[in-house]
């Protein structure tokens, strides 16, 4: 008992107190004199052997969780919707298994009208999603967000439609085209597309709705018709077909954001996640969207096609 004591920094009355409310709670005896100091019976031995089980066992849980919380090991589920899943966010989980080997990644396209809800149950940590706010908005709900980018549309045109020639594109010339919609896009960003046609005097007319901006632009390609595409979903093809143009003044631009519970958000692989995908986004905007193509002839990552004739507008 006093060796106990010594080495538990406690008194030696305070131990033998300690097993006397223990042999209380088994119900069994769990020392027995011999000479002047006492042995552990049969069930001490026993119970000791279970115990020392049992605190391995915790101090198992505790590293567990410590590896979980500082991003050595479990799981990390990423949503996104589906432009940014195919573009923006694999250069994100790249950089973040470079930094977290031994963390499980899960990507999942999660559509605009279930993201929040998807996020709140728990079926993912981090979402990224088009919302309907600037960089400076209070946020009115109690996630926490980090803005990615504004992503800019273009105008895709057939490689033959006289406009196509042209370096920039007055939306003012288009309102008499038949446009192209796309379903998997509703609210934000055909809000943003018409606000654009407005301020240029006219409300676009929809000839036909396409699925995805893959389908749009072979829409295009066909002479359906002409539409607006954000850069996200130009970065991975493009159709031979059509000719990609920046919009003359204002540009139209949908906001992406990376979205999380705040009952995750401050976990060491939450807020790398977060960190990796600000940083993806900081490379798409320096190597595609601000490194705009000094002429027709010059396309930049795959997105900016040569017209079929020279630029007649500087």
């Amino acid at each position: 008992m006093s060796a106990a004591a010594a080495l538990l920094s406690y008194s030696p009355s305070a131990v033998s107190q300690q097993m006397t409310a223990l042999e209380h709670e088994t119900g069994v005896r769990l020392f027995e004199r011999a000479g002047r100091g006492v042995r552990p019976t049969d069930a001490a031995l026993l119970l000791c052997e279970h115990a020392t089980r049992v605190l391995a066992s915790i101090q198992d849980a505790e590293d567990a969780i410590a590896a979980l919380a500082s991003g050595h090991s479990g799981r990390i589920r990423v949503g996104a919707f589906p432009t940014a899943g195919s573009s923006l966010v694999p250069g994100a989980l790249a950089a973040f298994q470079a930094l977290h080997p031994s963390v499980a990644l899960d990507l999942v396209v999660v559509e605009s009208d279930e993201a929040i809800t998807t996020l709140r149950s728990g079926s993912i940590e981090v979402l990224v999603a088009v919302e309907e706010r600037s960089p400076g908005d209070v946020p009115d709900d109690d996630l926490v967000r980090r803005h990615l980018l504004a992503d800019p549309f273009r105008v895709v045109l057939p490689r033959t439609h006289p406009l196509a020639a042209k370096r920039w594109v007055d939306l003012a010339l288009l309102a008499s085209e038949r446009w192209i919609g796309v379903s998997s896009c509703p609210g934000h960003c055909r809000l943003v597309i018409e606000a654009a046609c407005m301020r240029a005097g006219f409300r676009p007319v929809y000839a036909i709705d396409a699925d995805e901006y893959s389908t749009a632009q072979g829409f295009v390609a066909a002479g359906l018709g002409v539409a607006f595409v954000p850069m996200l979903a130009l970065g991975s093809a493009l159709h031979p077909d059509v000719a990609v143009r920046r919009i003359k003044g204002a540009q139209p631009a949908r906001q992406v954001w990376a979205v999380t519970r705040p009952a995750v958000a401050d976990q060491v692989p939450v807020l790398s996640m977060l960190a990796c995908l600000e940083a993806a986004a900081k490379e798409f905007l320096r190597d595609v969207v601000e490194a705009a193509p000094v002429s027709p002839e010059t396309p930049l990552g795959g997105a900016f096609q040569p017209s079929a004739r020279p630029s007649d507008e500087r």
